[in-house]
């Protein structure tokens, strides 16, 4: 390993707490039945899993033990795969993105005392079914949508409608509404709402012509869904003579979508989405980005470094336990943060929930290329109660 490689991952290792005393080169076994080809592909946390483990390994202190294998999308595959991982004794195992998946295998995790993690998940459902071993690195949907819709009303919307299916449980369906609580809150309004099928639209004309005769036609439109469904929506508006601002979350975060929308001109300005990290030139995204890249892994946007903080987070909370029994580890992860991460300064899950907090960016589009338009911890959030 280069002598600059190893000086950049000694700082970016490193926790905000005091390390615990750790024998050298203890294991972390993780299992990782991960989507890398399926519906969820794009959204992968395997390539950044796989290049911490390599870092980590290199840097000497910890053994990293990576099991990836492919869930293709499936939740029952996942689950069996998830199955052999926690037989082979894994610390800590994931599964799709989905709580479809994730909340199956996590009740199998709890039996074998392992930590049930994903990169990506952000659903609400995960912090209400009486797990007690999850872990994830990215906001739940009601951060999501509080960054958003505060963007909304300062890009000036003051009406928007809003576009739910059942397609990804409480993503697909809550979090538009979480966002429309909070923009009305701000002193917008929701003038209407639209019903969609689910994922895999190529044609949304009825849906856009339901648009075009609201009177008034809405400022804005916000739909959590996936590329390349919204890449497709957001042409067909435009196609359709409309310069309707769109706001969504973390399914716009794909490289393509602002070709599939039909280039800079549909998206400059106002199309928007909240994300989970962004590549700050000299920051910890961008610096593991470009290492990474280096090595020869694929970049899928800010989904590769929560891939990353899974391990980061993982080898942190093994320092502050002094162990890397799984218990130990999950107890440290949710009483002794914050921990450095590489998509945002720090993370933590000191809260009745175990919900990471942590800033949220929202994106926006500048001659085609995303953007920051704001970096926040949201404060006043749906769903969750103090």
């Amino acid at each position: 390993m280069r002598n600059d490689s190893k000086i950049w991952f000694g700082l970016c290792l490193g926790t905000l707490l005091p390390a615990a005393p750790a024998l050298a080169a203890e294991t972390i076994k993780i299992g990782a039945p991960e989507s890398i080809s399926g519906d969820w592909a794009p959204y992968t946390a395997a390539h950044g899993l796989r290049c911490m483990a390599e870092l980590v390994n290199e840097a000497g202190e910890y053994k990293i033990e990576l099991e990836v294998k492919d869930s293709k999308s499936e939740p029952q595959l996942a689950i069996a795969l998830a199955q052999q991982m926690l037989d082979d004794k894994v610390v800590a195992v994931s599964g799709t993105p989905a709580s479809d998946s994730l909340i199956p295998i996590g009740q199998l995790a709890a039996d074998y005392g392992a930590i049930i993690f994903s990169a990506m998940n952000t659903q609400v459902e995960m912090f209400a079914t009486g797990l007690d071993n999850f872990v994830t690195t990215a906001v739940p949907d009601p951060f999501n949508a509080a960054a958003t819709a505060k963007v909304a009303y300062d890009k000036g919307a003051r009406t928007v409608v809003l576009f739910v299916s059942d397609a990804a449980g409480t993503w697909t369906r809550a979090l538009p509404g979480w966002f429309g609580e909070v923009f009305e809150k701000l002193g917008g309004k929701v003038t209407g709402t639209i019903e969609y099928p689910g994922f895999g639209i190529t044609d949304w004309s009825p849906f856009v012509s339901k648009l075009k005769a609201m009177d008034p036609v809405p400022d804005a439109i916000h739909i959590s869904s996936v590329n390349p469904d919204v890449g497709v929506l957001i042409r067909q508006l435009r196609a359709a003579g409309m310069n309707t601002m769109v706001f969504g979350s973390d399914g716009f975060d794909d490289v393509t979508l602002a070709s599939v929308a039909g280039g800079a001109a549909n998206v400059d300005g106002t199309v928007f989405f909240a994300a989970h990290g962004f590549p700050t030139p000299g920051g910890s995204l961008a610096n593991f980005q470009a290492e990474c890249a280096k090595r020869g892994y694929e970049i899928n946007g800010a989904f590769f470094g929560l891939g990353g903080d899974v391990v980061k987070l993982l080898v942190g909370a093994a320092k502050a336990a002094g162990s890397t029994d799984p218990k130990a580890m999950l107890e440290a992860i949710y009483t002794k943060g914050p921990f450095e991460i590489i998509t945002a300064p720090t993370i933590s899950f000191d809260n009745p929930w175990h919900y990471p907090i942590k800033e949220v960016p929202v994106m926006g589009f500048q001659d085609g290329k995303p953007v920051l338009v704001s970096s926040t911890r949201p404060t006043d959030v749906p769903h969750f109660k103090k």
